[in-house]
């Protein structure tokens, strides 16, 4: 593992030697269904056209690769030194692999190797030093241009501190800057989880940050694995970190070799954050540019934008051994936090209608955005039938303060601001409660047991006022839900009719060529009736 050193801190490269191993897919396989499904927001028009997105990190980016460059030769991708070292700018095998996942508009050779959000622009910023390493100074100097003068809306980083290091606790000016801007300037950092260490690293303890671990494919495109080097969660002081997973292994993307414009890169077997975390940056910067061009003020906060990625997760993930992560019981897992990213879900969430407390909500999916003053409780009211799930998801920024004056600029705003969430049933009886005070987003994912109006209670129980982002979905029952009331009804004779019928009008009597009847179509309906999908159980 690459490390460079400093008087301060050791980061770290957020990858492991390449090898070349396996199975090779397209970049398009990990942006499809069972990745992170941004190629079906491309279909839509959305490729992060006109946001920005700044990546913190060692070195630069080719820029010359032909994979960032438009019709005419252009390239969208910008690089920056942060560092006081005269080098200028430095290039190694990491940066533009880690860009391309973002930004990659394929070339002629490698048509399907389409990143995240190609229409993107990249802003790299060097933020390492030759001599002497990482400075605050040097991260802070990046996202003063990053973020204050350039308008960057996403930020991703490259690099982790390790646990001997920097305490990842939240509680360093590492981290305690990241929350600073993302709070101050309505950004989205996209934060690794890291590798390789027992418990989250720097950056991914931030609170404020959408923390990625990173999936393995199991089978051509389907990244349904928590993949090896993936740090698991909680963070050291308990929190609910990673949040969401992204693909990492054997995506093709633009990469560096000596200057040279057409070389590609093969993200090895290792499952590291370095190629994972990029799709969050990606997904973020789709949102964003559709919230630049809707009409809706408020769904372009940073507070909506986490909230809906996270709310659209796909919680059917294995763990490192292949061992179920059990959905149906755990809303967050420890290896594969909420689960893996959705961005097409994501993006139906964020354009649907925003909805407002106080009043009966009719719609299956929706957002919000509000502030609560002091003590305030705000109520929302979700009509839906029975066996639905309500899948919902609130989430705040941790306040830090900033004394540009104090040797330690940073502090947090004490004590924490902290919503509690209640939903209670048609009847007014509670189906769940919670009273965390440690984590700054709360999620839910609850079978609903009757046909009504369900009531959705955020309660401030500190005296500050800040505001948060709401996402929800009413889903149909996952699979294994079917019949949850045991009584074969009318409902369920509707399922098998539609099943039957899928099949075709003589499923049951099919003759090959040699006129011998054939039951397949009617034993694939028969098994599958009769059997459930353990993933997703609910007894």
């Amino acid at each position: 593992m690459r490390r460079l050193y400093s008087h301060r801190s050791s980061p770290i490269i957020l990858l492991l030697i390449v090898i070349f191993c396996g199975s090779v897919y397209a970049l398009q396989g990990s942006t499809a269904e069972n990745g992170s499904n941004a190629k079906a927001v491309h279909d839509l028009g959305i490729t992060g056209k006109g946001v920005k997105v700044g990546l913190m990190t060692f070195g630069n980016v080719l820029a010359t690769h032909r994979a960032f460059l438009d019709a005419n030769g252009v390239t969208s991708v910008f690089n920056h030194n942060y560092t006081t070292d005269n080098a200028g700018f430095i290039y190694i095998y990491h940066d533009t692999p880690f860009a391309g996942i973002i930004k990659s508009r394929g070339t002629p050779s490698h048509p399907n190797d389409i990143g995240v959000a190609p229409d993107a622009n990249i802003h790299c910023g060097r933020i390492v030093d030759n001599t002497s390493g990482i400075q605050l100074s040097y991260i802070q100097t990046a996202l003063n241009d990053l973020v204050a003068n350039l308008g960057c809306k996403v930020i991703v980083t490259g690099i982790q501190f390790g646990a001997a290091d920097v305490n990842a606790n939240g509680q360093s000016q590492w981290t305690l800057a990241y929350d600073y801007y993302a709070q101050q300037y309505d950004v989205i950092f996209a934060n690794a989880a890291g590798n390789s260490y027992p418990n989250i690293t720097v950056f991914g303890d931030g609170y404020n940050g959408i923390t990625t671990g990173s999936l393995e494919d199991s089978a051509i495109d389907n990244y349904n694995q928590v993949g090896d080097t993936t740090i698991n969660g909680p963070t050291v002081d308990g929190r609910k970190k990673p949040e969401v997973m992204t693909p990492s292994t054997g995506q093709v993307v633009p990469g560096y070799s000596g200057g040279d414009p057409n070389y590609w890169y093969i993200t090895p077997g290792d499952g590291a954050t370095s190629w994972a975390v990029p799709h969050t940056a990606g997904v973020a910067a789709l949102l964003f540019q559709y919230a630049n061009q809707s009409t809706d003020p408020d769904d372009g906060h940073g507070e909506v934008i986490k909230a809906v990625i996270v709310n659209s997760t796909f919680p059917n993930i294995l763990d490192k051994n292949g061992n179920y992560t059990d959905p149906a019981n755990q809303t967050w897992n420890n290896q594969r936090g909420y689960g893996r990213i959705d961005a097409l879900r994501a993006y139906q969430t964020l354009s649907s209608a925003k909805v407002s407390k106080s009043t009966t909500i009719t719609s299956s999916v929706g957002w919000a955005y509000d502030t609560m003053s002091s003590s305030a409780t705000h109520t929302y009211i979700i009509r839906s039938n029975k066996n639905k799930r309500l899948v919902l998801t609130v989430t705040w920024n941790r306040k830090i303060n900033f004394n540009k004056n104090n040797p330690s600029p940073y502090s947090v705003d004490l004590p924490l601001f902290n919503i509690d969430l209640t939903v209670k049933n048609p009847e007014g009886g509670i189906i769940y409660s919670e009273t965390d005070d440690v984590n700054n987003l709360e999620k839910v994912d609850l079978l609903l047991p009757a046909d009504g109006n369900y009531t959705v209670t955020l309660h401030n129980t500190t005296t500050k006022s800040r505001a948060y982002g709401l996402a929800f979905e009413l889903l149909p029952p996952i699979p294994g839900d079917f019949d949850t009331n045991y009584v074969v009804d009318e409902r369920d004779l509707n399922q098998i009719a539609v099943e039957w019928l899928t099949a075709g009008p003589d499923a049951d009597i099919v003759h090959d060529s040699n006129n011998i009847v054939n039951w397949l179509d009617f034993a694939a309906f028969a098994d599958n009736w009769l059997k459930f999908d353990k993933r997703y159980f609910t007894p």
